[in-house]
């Protein structure tokens, strides 16, 4: 795991300092090692920069920028290959010989001898950089669902790239003018929403892709269009949930094994669900040296997984460390979170301080259930969005505004913000896609043209503040909506909010996250399988992962409510965290984007009444204060460009 960085275009006397600004300030993403290395083409310069976080092959062996012996290739790579050793095999019977045994040097070769299609074979998490010199050309890559990051900025014939929005920022040649798209969508679900990021100039670059860049004669970069190696799987009628469940106990099994791969110690994040409990009892069947982590509150221990997590780690004979907090520990932790954030989110503060005591507990590499609810229905959404289709249906005969003015006498008794947020979810209508957007919305469309000063946002809510294109390559079938709002999801909240802010939250403290629940294989396995094979009762309980391992989930655990490791913001919103809320809510009153007043309605409204659901919008905003109060530090004078 590691921090890449690159520069690619005419030569200039700021791009060294650049490159090694973008490097440095990625130290906390690989503290182990650093590397950079220039390479001249033509007219053109491209630079490559490298952090290391060591995990499989720690000598030098395994040193970036990685170069190959006979072409002078060279390679940045931030990830994981878990199948790795097998491709090495193949790559050995094709005569190639390795220094060493990491992954890097694996997907070099790869890349060299099978170029781009090389991505067809890999099973893990990764962003690479490739500079193919026999071509003259940089490859670009990134993983299926974009586990791993990869920010892109263009300019001037020059195109920059880093894991991080910050690192192109710090080199100050990057524009910091807000994009108003990446703000609406931050606003509309908490996240901003790929391609777009809070910065006009800088753009996430897709997951599941990989883009040539050629050199002009000029030495300006060309960026082509980026190229899928990876797309959504369509449902594939023909398996019956007996034959589903089997393939996936077998796949999933496999994918535990194959993400043991290191060569330092590894732990698993176990809570009392289902996924961690699935991953933790498949990695203690490998006999590998592993430690179960769970994390909870010393001075609400009844509150805590801690106790059936204990149990379920005693059932495994997995060693389990308990790593208890105090709840002023986990407030020391938030001011340091809203520092450290890439984009602003209002999700993460929980993996900052699961994954700082984890860290801190001496693991390098954690596993976790993450993806459990995506691909095998785990979310109330699996249920109420086909519930609420049913309903809306016979509505379909009243245009859009009169079944929003309904929500009124529907919401009687209930705050506000209830109210505005289901006059969008009736406008919407019986649309699967809409209703499965508006599912996940956190300001409603009043409220963010309020904070806005009214400013008019129509055209943009009313392509759900999304951009339109990540819906086209979506094989959303209308009749199963089980399938459909599991590519939602798995694109929208899962790619653009649980994954950043897992990576980042991770790499933070040097701690690599790894998710065998979102191997490839299994993707491809569980995406084809129609929603009536994953839920053939319609409930969003995960029935298949409970068909596939009765051996593994007690019945304790099976009768118990979804629950997570929870920090009380709320309260310390209205206590301790008060002067920091205050401090970045005053950053927002003071901003042209937004209105004053609306931002004080706002705090009014949450002190008013602490327990509603506004709290969670106000900590939004107080994340995205907060961050605008950082930014002029997030990056430098430039340098002059003689």
């Amino acid at each position: 795991m590691c921090g890449i960085a690159g520069i690619v275009g005419p030569d200039a006397p700021w791009l060294e300092p650049a490159l090694a600004r973008m490097t440095r300030v990625q130290q906390h993403r690989g503290p182990d090692d650093e590397g950079l290395a220039w390479s001249a083409i033509g007219a053109a310069r491209i630079g490559l920069g490298h952090r290391r976080l060591s995990i499989q092959d720690l000598s030098a062996a395994g040193h970036q920028p990685m170069a190959h012996p006979e072409t002078g290739d060279r390679l940045v790579f931030n990830g994981e290959i878990y199948n790795a050793p097998a491709l090495a095999r193949e790559l050995r019977a094709e005569g190639v010989r390795f220094r060493g045994h990491s992954d890097t040097e694996v997907l070099l070769h790869g890349l060299r001898r099978w170029g781009t299609d090389c991505l067809s074979r890999l099973e893990g998490m990764y962003a690479f950089a490739w500079l193919d010199q026999v071509s003259g050309s940089l490859v670009l890559g990134r993983d299926p669902l974009g586990i791993k990051p990869l920010y892109v900025s263009q300019a001037g014939g020059r195109l920059l790239f880093a894991s991080e929005v910050r690192a192109l920022l710090s080199t100050g040649q990057v524009d910091d003018a807000l994009d108003d798209r990446g703000l609406l969508s931050l606003l509309a679900y908490g996240s901003t929403q790929a391609p777009w990021t809070l910065f006009r100039s800088i753009e996430v670059f897709p997951a599941g892709h990989w883009q040539r860049v050629d050199l002009n004669p000029s030495g300006q970069a060309v960026c082509h269009q980026p190229v899928p190696h990876w797309r959504f799987p369509v449902p594939h009628a023909g398996m019956s949930h007996e034959d589903a469940a089997q393939a996936v106990r077998a796949q999933l099994t496999r994918s535990v094994q194959s993400h043991l791969l290191s060569d330092v110690p590894v732990g698993v994040f176990l809570s009392s669900g289902l996924d961690s409990t699935l991953v933790a009892g498949l990695a203690a069947q490998q006999g590998t040296d592993l430690r179960a982590c769970t994390v909870g509150f010393a001075d609400a221990p009844d509150q805590s997984e801690a106790t059936l997590a204990a149990e379920t780690a005693h059932a495994f004979g997995l060693p389990h460390d308990v790593l208890w907090l105090e709840q002023k520990d986990a407030l020391a932790a938030v001011v340091p979170w809203l520092d450290a954030l890439d984009q602003p989110s209002m999700d993460g503060l929980n993996i900052f301080v699961i994954a700082r005591r984890v860290r801190a507990a001496g693991l390098l590499v954690a596993l976790s259930g993450q993806g459990g609810d995506e691909l095998f229905g785990g979310y109330p959404s699996f249920a109420d969005v086909p519930a609420l289709m049913r309903w809306l249906r016979w509505l379909d005969w009243a245009p859009a505004g009169l079944r929003a003015r309904l929500a009124a006498p529907l919401s009687m008794g209930r705050g506000l913000a209830f109210r505005e947020k289901l006059a969008d979810v009736l406008r919407a209508g019986a649309d699967l896609v809409a209703l499965g957007l508006q599912r996940r919305r956190c300001f409603s469309n009043a409220q963010i043209q309020a904070l806005l000063g009214g400013r008019d946002v129509s055209v943009a809510s009313g392509a759900g503040f999304i951009d339109q294109s990540q819906l086209l390559d979506l094989p959303i079938e209308r009749h199963d909506p089980v399938h459909a709002i599991s590519l939602l999801e798995s694109r929208f909240y899962l790619g653009n909010t649980l994954l950043p802010v897992g990576d980042s939250t991770g790499m933070a403290h040097g701690l690599e996250i790894r998710v065998p629940m979102l191997d490839r294989p299994l993707l491809d396995l569980a995406l084809s399988l129609p929603g009536a094979v994953r839920l053939p009762e319609g409930t969003a309980d995960k029935s298949l992962l409970r068909k596939a391992f009765p051996d593994l989930l007690r019945p304790a655990l099976l009768r118990q409510s979804k629950r997570g490791f929870v920090i009380p913001v709320r309260r310390w919103m209205q206590g301790e965290l008060r002067p920091v809320c205050e401090t970045a809510l005053g950053v927002l009153k003071t901003h042209p984007q937004f209105d004053a007043n609306a931002i004080t309605a706002s705090w009014d409204q949450f002190l008013k009444a602490p327990e509603s659901p506004l709290w969670s919008r106000v900590w939004l905003l107080v994340a995205l204060g907060w961050y605008l109060h950082q930014a002029p530090s997030f990056g430098v004078q430039p340098i002059a460009d003689a």
